[in-house]
């Protein structure tokens, strides 16, 4: 599978040669079979600053990817981290920032669970993490300071635009 954002070649997570191809989509119900082939492009947007949003979010993306696992449907999932929605992927408190994160609040406490979460998506499920570089820039922060791999985009409104035009649909977390 091609990377569209990189043009890099990424490996499948399902084995495409060719007669073995042929006979897994014999073995499949009609329903999953005609899913092969398709693509899903999905922008979510992470602009908040709740820690019980963020874990459901991540749960809804672990269900998506399963799905789509499940169905043989390949995915692009990007989340798009732009204002308050930085601190779910940098350990700095951004002191002095108006995006701070308070040491002794919830989110101090759930901060490992959620990084480790977000990093199993990440490195399991080819999960692509993006960030908006005026906001990073807003606080003055080094990209090394920040999860990795993570891409930089010019503005993250910008990009969630961007990536509606090309296609991908873009979701949005709600609180519980």
């Amino acid at each position: 599978m091609t990377n569209s954002r990189t043009g890099e070649i990424r490996p499948l997570r399902r084995c495409t040669a060719g007669l073995l191809f042929s006979v897994l989509l014999l073995a499949l119900p009609a329903s999953q079979a005609q899913a092969f082939g398709e693509e899903r492009n999905i922008a979510w947007h992470v602009g908040f600053d709740d820690p019980s949003q963020f874990s459901s979010m991540l749960g809804s993306i672990n269900s998506m990817v399963e799905a789509y696992e499940n169905r043989l449907i390949d995915y692009d999932i990007r989340l798009v981290f732009r204002a308050q929605g930085i601190r779910f992927v940098t350990d700095d408190n951004l002191e002095g920032s108006p995006f701070e994160v308070d040491p002794d609040g919830e989110f101090a406490e759930e901060r490992e669970e959620l990084r480790s979460r977000l990093m199993q998506l990440v490195n399991m499920h080819d999960v692509s993490l993006e960030l908006c570089d005026s906001t990073r820039a807003a606080v003055g922060l080094d990209m090394d300071a920040f999860y990795q791999p993570i891409e930089r985009v010019d503005s993250g409104i910008v990009q969630l635009g961007d990536l509606h035009h090309d296609g991908y649909a873009v979701m949005h977390a709600y609180r519980n």
